[in-house]
């Protein structure tokens, strides 16, 4: 049994926020009085190549900027019902470990939840025992048993086809379009998508 501490800490890309990200949040946030939800990779200028998922660095499976994924996460959060008092929204560059205490509570007052899918689900785990973290795993499944893939949003958006909507909570799905019109218009200028 794991020792309750005020806050908890869940990081993900969110690139965008899915219903697969909301059961992440919802579990976390039941585990603790005050969830902090990391945004990784928060200055897309700054993205590094990791040897577990090298993919997850591309500059096209990282449309979205801080403050969008911000946006977002906070729009799943209302449709959670919940309050800024419930949780707070900071960035978390898990790929250098030595800048991620600025944006974290410490150690000794946190405990970090997280789901594995893949190997770099291990190695982030990894990473923040090494900080001195507890870490809490949630759950591991494979890439088949996820709820849904970011991966396959993206695709939708970039198409134009509207089947991604079924997999963002309603707050946040007028967020994508807005954002997605954005990629639009950003592709047709040459600018990166």
């Amino acid at each position: 049994m794991s020792v309750r501490r005020p806050y908890g800490i869940v990081l993900g890309r969110f690139q965008p926020v899915h219903l697969g990200h909301a059961e992440y949040l919802r579990a976390a946030r039941r585990r603790c009085t005050r969830l902090v939800i990391g945004i990784t990779n928060p200055d897309l200028a700054a993205l590094r190549a990791t040897a577990e998922d090298p993919a997850r660095s591309m500059a096209w499976n990282n449309p979205f900027t801080y403050y969008q994924r911000t946006m977002m996460v906070e729009a799943a959060c209302a449709d959670e019902g919940w309050t800024p008092g419930d949780y707070l929204v900071v960035p978390a560059p898990v790929n250098e470990p030595d800048r991620l205490g600025q944006y974290l509570p410490p150690p000794d007052e946190a405990t970090v939840f997280v789901t594995i899918y893949d190997e770099w689900g291990e190695t982030k785990k990894r990473r923040l025992e090494a900080l001195g973290y507890s870490v809490e795993t949630l759950w591991r499944r494979t890439m088949a048993e996820r709820v849904t893939s970011g991966t396959e949003i993206r695709a939708a958006l970039r198409a134009g086809s509207a089947r991604w909507r079924r997999h963002v909570s309603p707050r946040v799905v007028p967020l994508l379009e807005a954002y997605a019109r954005d990629l639009t218009d950003r592709r047709h200028t040459g600018q990166n998508p």
